[in-house]
């Protein structure tokens, strides 16, 4: 008995020193995390919402997705760019609004005549590059 409390008490020790990473929760804070290269966890934050959304919403054919790159630095980059024009916002607006503008639209057809001809797709426009 003696033992298994001994061993719950060095396990729970670690746990009690732990803090969570900080977030950035607005853009100021972004931009200083980016500043003091402090944004991994945020960044990891942004990439891990796009990844969501690309497994469960994305339905484009764009194999990196609906940012079009899976590399870091580029979001990183986006993200400046973005919050030095919002200041005001925060990274889950700024990812929200990035991928309204990306997000692949799907076309329907329009209703079949009476001919029965079948309906031309619609060609899909391809995206610019993240940062452009």
């Amino acid at each position: 008995m003696k033992y298994c409390l001994l061993a719950l008490g060095l396990l729970i020790t670690p746990l009690l020193y732990a803090s969570p990473d900080k977030i950035a929760e607005n853009c100021s804070e972004w931009l200083d995390a980016r500043k003091q290269n402090s944004h991994g966890p945020s960044l990891n934050w942004l990439q891990g919402f796009v990844a969501g959304y690309n497994e469960y919403k994305y339905a484009g054919k764009n194999p990196q997705g609906v940012l079009g790159t899976k590399k870091g630095s580029e979001v990183a980059e986006w993200m400046d760019s973005y919050c030095q024009k919002n200041i005001n916002s925060n990274p889950r607006a700024a990812i929200e609004s990035i991928i309204e503008t990306r997000q692949h639209v799907k076309k329907g057809c329009p209703v079949r005549k009476q001919s029965g001809r079948p309906c031309i797709p619609a060609e899909e426009v391809k995206q610019p590059e993240l940062n452009q």
